[in-house]
């Protein structure tokens, strides 16, 4: 997927499926969370197999423009970039295509979160670099 460094394969699952027989909108901010998780898995914390666990960020905004339905045993794919890096949050862009043709377009932003405190902390240094290493660009 052009212009997107981390893509999310999704099985199509028949319970995504609504009366009207395409995947329902909500799925898609599951498809969305998905690949979100993997991105930060595989690019912060640059491991795939024990989950994320030691990551600590809070979902601050999610957005999808639906733009074609998905049905049953298409092929989907999410590409996840990282598009701004804040103080404490950083902003992921997200394309979802079904057949390889664009089915939602949708945005995302996690803040690096103190769960014991109860309010964001900076992003540390090395998943910044960690970051812009893996997009291939200064993000500011």
């Amino acid at each position: 997927m052009e212009g997107f460094n981390h893509v999310t394969a999704i099985s199509v699952r028949s319970r995504d499926i609504d009366a009207w027989g395409h995947v329902n909108n909500a799925v898609y901010f599951t498809y969305l969370e998905q690949a979100r998780v993997e991105y930060l898995m595989r690019v912060v914390l640059e491991t795939n197999q024990h989950g994320p666990a030691g990551l600590s960020v809070i979902l601050a905004e999610a957005c999808c423009q639906f733009k074609r339905p998905i049905t049953y045993g298409q092929s989907v794919l999410v590409g996840t970039r990282a598009v701004h890096l804040g103080r404490s949050s950083l902003r992921l862009e997200h394309r979802i295509e079904a057949d390889g043709e664009l089915a939602a377009l949708g945005h995302s932003v996690v803040v690096h979160y103190d769960y014991q405190a109860g309010r964001s902390v900076p992003i540390p240094e090395l998943y910044r670099t960690r970051i812009q290493s893996f997009e291939g660009k200064a993000l500011c």
